[in-house]
Order: structure tokens, then sequence, then C-alpha cells
């Protein structure tokens, strides 16, 4: 499993889900995640994804309820710690 997390700022990340969401465990208690491969460098980092902009639209891209290998690029609408991701499908 991932070990690092990715931290999305103002900039476009290309991604590909490398497993099925899972849990992280936090001082906080579980936070849910998903395995990504940053497509430019290769590495495997984990997104968390309890942000509620970023969920939706993942729930959107999800074809037959799976996750693994689906591509998609995204990034924060401003430097702010709370903006809402912007986030899009790439074949």
């Amino acid at each position: 499993m991932a070990t690092d997390p990715l931290k999305p700022g103002t900039g476009w990340i290309e991604v590909e889900a490398v497993t099925e969401p899972d849990v992280l465990p936090t001082f906080k208690g579980y936070v849910p995640i998903l395995p990504v491969r940053v497509i430019k460098s290769g590495l495997v980092k984990h997104l968390f994804i309890t942000a509620k902009s970023l969920s939706t639209a993942l729930e959107e891209m999800r074809k037959k309820n799976m996750f693994v290998g689906l591509r998609f690029r995204l990034k924060k609408e401003s430097e702010e710690q709370m903006s809402s991701y912007i986030v899009e499908k790439i074949s």
C-alpha cells in the first residue's frame, strides 16, 4: 500500500487508481483513501477522499462500481486549505 499522501495544489496532477478505496488509521480514527499512481512519476501515493467535492466527482466517474484503472486529473480551486477540488476524467 502507498505510504505517502498525495497533496494536490492548484496545478493539475494526473493519476490512476491502482486499487479500490481503503482506510488508513490516523490519530482521529480511520479515514478513507484511494491508492493512486501519479502518471508523470509512476509513484504510488494515497489520496485522501474525504472532501465532498472529490468524492462526488469520483462517484460519478466510477465504472461498474470499480475504481481500479480509473484515470483522472485533479487540482484545488485555490491555495486555501478548504478549497474545493476540480476533477476531470482522462482516458
